[in-house]
């Protein structure tokens, strides 16, 4: 009897509802992807990112630009790592939600993707002994100098007039002959200048200015028409308003190379916020 009467009661109660609009809804599902931020990277190019050693770690400045850029969105960060030939095909697949791996915006990626406004303006840069204060090419007239081979670098160093040089193998056999007295100084990117000059203490670096553009910056790349970008954009401005982008530049590159990047880059028309 009990049996029946709570039957009769739960149909009854089923009409009513049915009856006054109250019919079951399933509460909406929630979306893991909308709450999980894929980054894509190559980690072979410190300082920007490198697998920390003796780790499975990620670090650089583009790991900690990603994780706070992470944090302000509410998202919870996933790198995934790769080829840099495979980084933009897998945002275009949506395998990934964002690139942040010094990837420049050119006129050909930004065909398939978007790009962030420019985070970071790379310069090149002098290493020297300590002490010798070679800080432009001039300095070098007479000198014997050195540079990657074949890099544009070397051809730079070439087309200056006046100077000996000396193309080697590798960024580090230049550093050793610097350190060695072989080589006055050598030509390269400055955030790899700085990392030499981190490692070693007998060795400075000078940033050289210099016109810097659109293609051979670093940006953010995104999917086509996201909605993130002008977020991106917002998050990036604030960072480099609020001091946080100097500090990871500073962890990073260290404060003498961060001081004369910033300085390089203070009248660099492409560099405003």
């Amino acid at each position: 009897m009990k049996k029946l009467f709570a039957l009769l009661a739960t149909a009854m109660l089923a009409m009513m509802l049915v009856g006054c609009g109250g019919e079951k809804k399933e509460a909406p599902k929630a979306d893991a992807k909308g709450d999980k931020w894929v980054v894509a990277i190559n980690s072979t190019f410190p300082p920007f990112e490198s697998v920390k050693e003796g780790t499975k770690e990620y670090q650089g400045v583009d790991i900690d630009i990603a994780e706070y850029l992470a944090k302000k969105m509410n998202k919870k960060i996933e790198f995934t790592d790769m080829k840099f030939a495979s980084l933009v095909p897998t945002l275009q697949s949506g395998r990934a939600d964002v690139i942040i791996s010094a990837i420049s915006p050119t006129d050909e990626r930004m065909k398939v993707v978007d790009f962030s406004k420019p985070y970071y303006f790379p310069m090149k840069a002098l290493i020297c002994k300590k002490g010798a204060n070679i800080d432009s090419m001039a300095k070098l007239k007479g000198k014997k100098a050195g540079a990657s081979m074949g890099t544009t670098y070397a051809k730079e160093l070439k087309a200056a007039g006046g100077i000996e040089v000396v193309e080697l193998d590798t960024t580090p056999l230049v550093v050793q002959d610097i350190k060695n007295g072989r080589l006055a100084a050598g030509l390269f990117d400055s955030s790899q200048a700085a990392v030499f000059v981190k490692q070693n203490a007998d060795i400075e670096l000078h940033v050289l200015q210099g016109a810097v553009v659109k293609d051979d910056t670093f940006a953010i790349a995104l999917p086509k028409n996201s909605k993130d970008t002008e977020k991106v954009n917002a998050l990036l401005k604030e960072m480099r308003t609020n001091g946080e982008l100097h500090k990871i530049l500073v962890k990073h590159l260290g404060e003498e190379a961060t001081k004369q990047y910033e300085a390089a880059i203070k009248d660099l028309e492409i560099a405003k916020l």
